[in-house]
């Protein structure tokens, strides 16, 4: 479980600390700088970006895309804020947009987009939203059935998933922090629906219903060790804001 939260006296100390030396939530120390091994990352999502989420990764599961017409891999990218207590280990990461890469081709086990992507979106959110962060890309493992994603643990990334995600130039560029972080999230549709409510599988991932699609929401970390990308689920904390309740026998206009 998360750590319990510091003591009032600890937390004006902290603000003292941060207004006597200005640093900001996410300095240029990088976190490899100072044990990051140890460090914690709790991160949460916005319901409006875990929607957007939702929204977009349904659409491709049953519908596919102009190429594919079933379901298919789709891509995004990440922003929000995150910052760091280095009196507690823990650094705080909170999505707060996302958006689907509109140009990346993909079928049903895989997704290619272009790196340049990443670096166009984030230049605008410079302009317009400067106090945003970015954090890192997301993508879907979208499966037939749920004995489909049981027995080949859909929630979990990949080898060619960590591959990829430590080769990309521009989302470890964009992080700032060189330490991106990747989202992965399984779909598929249930036979028989029952209710539910969220539930937190592992302690970066969780799990929900909407209508007859079930989702898994699984998210790592990236990390320097001595100028060596890795990726990591250790010490990764995802938490939702939301709980989202399921009613028994529920489905969706569209999705037979």
């Amino acid at each position: 479980t998360p750590p319990a939260p510091a003591s009032n006296a600890r937390r004006r100390l902290r603000r003292c600390w941060r207004a006597c030396y200005d640093v900001s939530p996410c300095d240029g120390a990088n976190l490899s700088s100072w044990g990051e091994r140890d460090m914690r990352h709790q991160v949460t999502i916005s319901n409006h970006a875990l929607e957007e989420i939702v929204l977009a990764a349904s659409e491709s599961f049953v519908l596919g895309n102009a190429a594919i017409p079933k379901r298919v891999e789709i891509h995004g990218y990440l922003w929000g804020n995150r910052r760091t207590d280095r009196y507690e280990d823990i650094e705080y990461i909170h999505i707060d947009k996302f958006s689907v890469s509109s140009s990346a081709c993909g079928d049903e086990d895989s997704v290619w987009v272009d790196e340049d992507v990443a670096r166009i979106k984030n230049s605008i959110l410079d302009l317009w939203t400067p106090h945003y962060d970015f954090l890192g890309d997301f993508h879907t493992h979208p499966y037939k059935n749920y004995d489909e994603v049981r027995s080949n643990e859909g929630w979990r990334f990949s080898k060619r998933d960590k591959k990829s995600f430590r080769k990309d130039e521009q989302v470890w560029n964009l992080s700032g922090s060189n330490a991106p972080i990747m989202i992965v999230m399984a779909v598929t549709k249930m036979q028989n629906v029952h209710e539910t409510v969220l539930e937190v599988e592992a302690d970066n991932r969780f799990m929900f219903n909407v209508g007859n699609l079930r989702f898994w929401l699984s998210v790592g970390i990236g990390r320097l060790e001595e100028k060596r990308r890795v990726f990591s689920e250790d010490n990764v904390y995802f938490h939702p804001f939301s709980r989202y309740f399921n009613e028994s026998g529920s489905r969706l206009d569209g999705v037979e």
